[in-house]
């Protein structure tokens, strides 16, 4: 044992057990996808491919998502996000079952030229918190994926918190204009270029922020683009 476990020790932060973040009861709260859909019409469609009837020239081209978004999912992203990044996430991760994780396959057989890209965070936000969630869930897709991590996108201003938004058109506005290609990164635009990107995030909920990231990823040439996301909210 060691001297951090005695002077802080671990609670589940579904139940409170002392030990560890995620106990093996409240790990059977977690709830894998069954049926993927389209992110547009919300209908089902294959590996959550969006229907053609769906599709424009700017859209999310499909949205693969691992978990729904339920109240111990909640707790294990918020304390990702704000308190214990690395310890809870690699407790989460190892209770991942591997038929969940099966279905990124799909992405392999797509193509082989995939990009990945995390949904970036303003450089204050980076600052505060230490890391962005989206890059760590990033490093965990690309063990079975072996697609290379870019970073060809940046969050140009603060904006008030996606989640504390409930009406989807306050969502829209609040996110619109926030993104844009990272011209620091080497070769940015060449790797956008008739490229194929996967777009990683947390969670999805109605959208807007990869539906936003997207548009701009699109805009400056990339043929596809993908959302690989955590949780469906």
């Amino acid at each position: 044992m060691f001297l951090t476990d005695i002077f802080f020790p671990k609670f589940c932060l579904g139940c409170g057990y002392i030990g560890v973040y995620i106990c093996p009861s409240c790990q059977s709260e977690f709830s894998s996808i069954k049926q993927d859909v389209c992110l547009y019409c919300k209908e089902p469609s294959y590996s959550g491919l969006t229907h053609h009837n769906c599709i424009k020239k700017l859209n999310v081209d499909g949205l693969l998502t691992l978990f729904y978004y339920n109240p111990m999912l909640k707790n294990i992203i918020k304390n990702i996000k704000y308190r214990l990044a690395i310890e809870v996430w690699n407790e989460f991760y190892r209770t991942i079952k591997p038929e969940t994780i099966e279905k990124l396959g799909f992405y392999k057989k797509l193509s082989s030229d995939f990009v990945i890209q995390p949904v970036p965070l303003t450089k204050n936000k980076y600052y505060e918190r230490g890391f962005n969630q989206a890059k760590i869930i990033s490093d965990f897709f690309q063990k079975f994926l072996n697609f290379p991590i870019v970073n060809l996108l940046i969050r140009k201003q603060e904006i008030s918190a996606q989640a504390q938004l409930k009406n989807q058109r306050l969502r829209y506005l609040n996110i619109k204009g926030t993104f844009a290609i990272n011209n620091k990164y080497k070769n940015a635009k060449l790797c956008i270029t008739n490229k194929n990107i996967i777009l990683v995030d947390d969670v999805v909920t109605t959208g807007a922020t990869v539906k936003e990231a997207a548009m701009v990823l699109k805009g400056a040439g990339a043929i596809k683009v993908y959302v690989l996301a955590l949780a469906k909210g």
